[in-house]
């Protein structure tokens, strides 16, 4: 496998930084597909193939813990070097005008994963079924984050981060159209698939999302939505406790739990800037299981915080001579972020230069830190569950299919009472190749 990946790398690298006849240059750059950056026009029966590497380089300084003595310290981690990050080939093509697939296979833990695999039956423009495993159209990014090469920035938004996700990524069914004219497109789609916790008896979830682009005035408009079952009926999470983060919204000390997100977005280009934001609310109505939860407390080294929501009588009580009768099990709560993106876009002589600020702002008062347990290291971290997270970096790209990227954040929270904060560093290389590409080299 190293060998076979240390081939590809090769030849990839080989691939990307060779003359490509990419039409897409300026501003244009700023909202591609990975299809788009690598110019293909998939309109015959052909199978194409492409994809992406990338390499990844993380520190973070003065993460604030507690001590043996019960007093806040902070430590920094040590720079961490990812040589193969993510690794994605997909595959896509026509077996007629009306019938189209894909698959993405991404490289993870020195495993192959099949991240995606659909076939697309397009009756009409506005009215398509796909069929697989999908990523569900859900905002701006969700659909966007297996291509790294193509979008502003190198973290996902916070909904996004697969340490506390909203909902689930992909589903399993999807009904979808657009109506376009030359001036805008109106685009639809319903999803439904197994829910969160599997199939279950009474289950139906239902994801949608509508949007509005003006293809004039460089603008997206739409609203995105999720509930994980249409009949207020409760499931369960995507792991066991001791499992890790779930990948879903539903935590897994949840005996069951409903749940439903919404949301807008928007994004507005005006001449060189990029501007981009979502705001999404997810409400809960779950029932914590008593016997996971005493595990958590117990176990988990939660915050005080956190141990007093969980708590219904005998707070005073050590955690060893906590009952089940003890616990609260009623968990009504609500999730919620927002996000602002800028992006200057700057032309040279020596290729493109996208300066950007984002700020994340995220609200989860049910998680917890501990990541085994199912928390996640930032929302977890938070007394409260809120933390702000301003970012700044540089997107260089010397070739549209090569990006490198440097960026730096900042967290700030509350932690055992009192304002803290911690910096992050982050630098990011991606090469996105074709096998259009490689027959163009070649000849």
């Amino acid at each position: 496998m190293k060998k076979f990946l240390i081939s590809l790398l090769v030849l990839f690298s080989s691939v990307a930084y060779s003359q490509t006849d990419s039409t897409q240059t300026g501003n244009e750059l700023f909202d591609l597909s990975l299809e788009d950056l690598l110019n293909l026009e998939l309109v015959d029966r052909k199978l194409y193939l492409y994809g992406y590497i990338n390499s990844n380089l993380q520190k973070t300084f003065n993460y604030p813990t507690l001590g043996e003595s019960g007093e806040v310290k902070k430590v920094s981690d040590p720079a961490e070097w990812t040589p193969v990050r993510n690794f994605h080939i997909y595959g896509k093509g026509n077996f007629s005008t009306k019938i189209s697939y894909l698959f993405n296979l991404a490289y993870v833990d020195e495993f192959l994963e099949v991240r995606n695999a659909w076939g697309n039956f397009a009756f009409k423009d506005f009215l398509q079924v796909r069929v697989g495993k999908m990523y569900r159209k859900f905002g701006l990014y969700n659909e966007r984050l297996d291509q790294i090469p193509t979008f502003i920035g190198i973290e996902p938004p916070e909904m996004l981060d697969q340490d506390h996700l909203f909902l689930t990524r992909t589903t399993n069914f999807m009904l979808h159209g657009e109506l376009q004219n030359s001036r805008r497109v109106v685009s639809y789609a319903l999803m439904t698939d197994n829910g969160e916790g599997g199939a279950k008896p009474g289950i139906f979830p239902l994801g949608w999302d509508l949007r509005y682009k003006s293809l004039t005035h460089s603008f997206i408009l739409g609203t995105s939505g999720y509930s994980s079952s249409i009949n207020n009926k409760k499931t369960t999470s995507t792991v066991s406790l001791g499992d890790g983060s779930p990948r879903g919204g539903i935590l897994p000390w949840m005996a069951g739990d409903h749940f439903v997100v919404a949301g807008v977005y928007f994004e507005k280009q005006f001449g060189n800037l990029l501007v981009q934001s979502e705001y999404y609310r997810a409400a809960h109505s779950g029932v914590r299981d008593p016997a996971s939860v005493l595990s958590v407390i117990r176990e988990a080294g939660i915050n005080p915080t956190q141990r007093d929501r969980f708590i219904r009588t005998n707070e005073e009580l050590p955690d060893n001579l906590l009952t089940e009768d003890d616990i609260e099990t009623t968990a009504n709560f609500d999730v919620q972020t927002w996000y602002i993106r800028l992006g200057y876009n700057i032309q040279s002589d020596i290729g493109q230069f996208v300066p950007y600020l984002f700020l994340d702002w995220m609200s989860y008062p049910e998680v917890i830190q501990n990541k085994d347990f199912g928390g996640d290291d930032e929302s977890g971290l938070a007394d409260d569950g809120v933390f702000w997270k301003p970012s700044a970096g540089l997107v260089y790209r010397p070739i549209p299919n090569v990006a490198i990227k440097l960026d730096g954040s900042v967290h700030m929270q509350e932690f055992y009472g009192k304002r803290t904060s911690y910096p992050e560093i982050r630098l990011d290389f991606s090469f996105a190749f074709s096998n259009q590409q490689l027959d163009k080299a070649l000849d």
